[in-house]
């Protein structure tokens, strides 16, 4: 059985298969572990800053809608861990979910949590689109009736053109 030896300031990582050395300006060379799932772009690993700032992410998952006027991205998630903060959620990975503008860190429990309150919102869609029935049945039912009070000499004739 082969021991690898654990350097202290290289957080160790299962799911990595490579490393990367990012030039820091506080630590100079940083030698870190690199997730199979990280993109390894300048703009994560951020060359010359300072280690804390070492950030793995991945590719954005977008989540979108079709609308009317096309597609809408609702949310953006991407999977992250910053191997050097001491910030939470600490080095463990986890996702960032992009809202509003602003990305929100999210361990599994609080992404599920996320998960049942978009769920809860796509109830309170579904019971708006019931009283959108109601509210359009309605408007139906007082046009046709508005029309039928209406002198046949006022009504557009069906069936001509005009």
């Amino acid at each position: 059985m082969t021991t690898r030896t654990r350097n202290p300031l290289m957080p160790d990582h299962d799911n990595s298969s490579r490393t990367v050395t990012v030039p820091t300006c506080d630590h100079g060379p940083v030698t870190v572990w690199e997730p199979d799932w990280c993109t390894g772009s300048e703009t994560e690993h951020q060359p010359g800053g300072y280690r804390v700032d070492i950030t793995h992410a991945s590719p954005d998952y977008e989540f979108t809608i079709s609308t009317s006027r096309g597609t809408a991205v609702v949310l953006r998630a991407c999977f992250e861990q910053r191997p050097f903060t001491e910030r939470p959620p600490g080095h463990v990975p986890f996702v960032n979910v992009e809202m509003n503008g602003d990305w929100h860190p999210h361990g599994s429990d609080n992404l599920r949590r996320l998960s049942d309150s978009l769920t809860a919102h796509a109830d309170r869609l579904r019971d708006l689109a019931d009283r959108l029935d109601g509210l359009t049945d309605a408007f139906g039912a007082t046009q046709r009736g508005t029309q039928r009070g209406t002198p046949a000499a006022a009504r557009p004739e069906e069936g001509r053109g005009g």
